[in-house]
């Protein structure tokens, strides 16, 4: 059908051309290759949407085919998912460095393949759309580099993260943050058991979560090449491209791009704050009419008990002064009984008064909810 998107294949495997193959066939137009020369011959012709890539090819490898594409401007946004045996980080992050959108271990399971190959589809488009807005970011970034400086935008950011109210807003703040100093990166905030991962490229893309996953636990500051990693609690901020052909600008950005991870992770324990008290408020007001209801319950419980407990101790006294006619007792006899049973029956009344000043207690709680929830 016109509409599928076109991929190409690159593997010197025919078996595992043929299971690719059968794996594609219904959602997507293939073509494939056996060697890299013969890619980069096509494409030149007619680019693919998608591109699937074995590392070790003869001839190039499959990381020079990538970097050659991605240093083309007609060909840098082609989705790359890169095929490999090995599975360390080493190769992950090679893999990363040479600009591949994900990356998929041998032997893979068909489905699995598809799955990732509808995720960078997804992706696709979500790149082209930011790519329209690339030229509006740019001009915005370099002129708040002029007209700030470098610890302007920190304070911008930081004056500008107390409006993030929630993780999405404040990453996209840290992203532009960062952009302003001329470099690309990627960050990883963390709340509870839930992780959002954002770059210029998009959220969550796949081979940018298992590289963000690996370095949040390199501690405070590491840097490997061009890239630096800041962790800060709640937040990873890998930047990509340091400055290390200019030391003294190297060490001020390093400085200035801590703070700006710092005033991120502060900003995201105040919303997590926030959101745990939203969730606490909108508890109180769901069991607030519960507590209201059982109150008057017990309180209609109470006055209901006491009568009838009144009756009965009416009754009771009845009945123990008939019977003082049939059981032929002294006077003094009759007395201590009299006395014994007033005794217990006012030690039920005050059993009952308590249990009138519990349900007053419970009565103030629920009006000192009602009063925080007012405020």
């Amino acid at each position: 059908m016109e509409n599928k998107l076109r991929v190409f294949i690159v593997d010197d495997d025919p078996i595992l051309l043929d299971v690719l193959d059968g794996a594609l066939a219904e959602d997507f137009n293939r073509e494939f290759f056996t060697s890299g020369e013969d890619c980069l011959a096509r494409i030149a012709d007619s680019r693919p949407d998608i591109l699937i890539l074995d590392l070790t090819l003869p001839g190039i490898s499959g990381f020079e085919v990538c970097q050659r594409l991605k240093e083309d401007w007609d060909t840098q946004n082609i989705p790359i998912l890169f095929v490999s045996a090995s599975d360390d980080i080493e190769t992950r992050l090679l893999c990363y460095e040479a600009g591949g959108e994900d990356f998929i271990t041998k032997p893979f399971d068909p489905s699995e393949l598809l799955r990732k190959v509808k995720v960078a589809a997804r992706i696709l488009g979500e790149k082209k759309a930011l790519h329209e807005q690339a030229g509006y970011a740019q001009r915005t970034a370099m002129s708040a580099m002029v007209s700030m400086g470098e610890l302007g935008i920190v304070l911008q950011f930081l004056s500008k993260s107390f409006g993030c109210g929630t993780p999405e807003e404040l990453g996209s703040a840290l992203i532009e943050s960062v952009r302003q100093y001329d470099l690309s990166s990627a960050v990883q905030l963390r709340m509870d058991d839930r992780a959002l991962s954002m770059s210029e490229n998009g959220n969550d893309l796949p081979l940018e979560v298992s590289v963000l996953n690996h370095v949040r636990h390199s501690g405070r500051i590491f840097q490997f090449k061009t890239r630096c990693v800041f962790n800060y609690g709640h937040v990873t901020l890998l930047v990509n491209n340091m400055p290390l052909e200019d030391p003294d600008r190297c060490g001020r950005i390093r400085d200035n791009v801590a703070l700006l991870a710092e005033g991120a992770d502060a900003r995201m324990r105040a919303i997590e704050a926030e959101e745990l008290a939203r969730h606490r408020r909108a508890g109180i007001e769901a069991a607030l009419p519960s507590v209201r209801s059982t109150l008057e319950s017990v309180q209609a419980n109470y006055r209901r008990n006491s009568l009838e407990l009144t009756q009965v101790m009416i009754e009771f006294q009845e009945a123990l002064g008939k019977s003082f006619f049939t059981l032929g007792l002294t006077e003094s006899q009759e007395e201590s009984m009299t006395t014994l049973a007033a005794d217990y029956m006012q030690r039920m009344v005050a059993t009952q008064d308590d249990s009138l000043v519990t349900i007053g207690q419970l009565q103030e709680l629920a009006d000192s909810l009602a009063s925080v929830l007012r405020r």
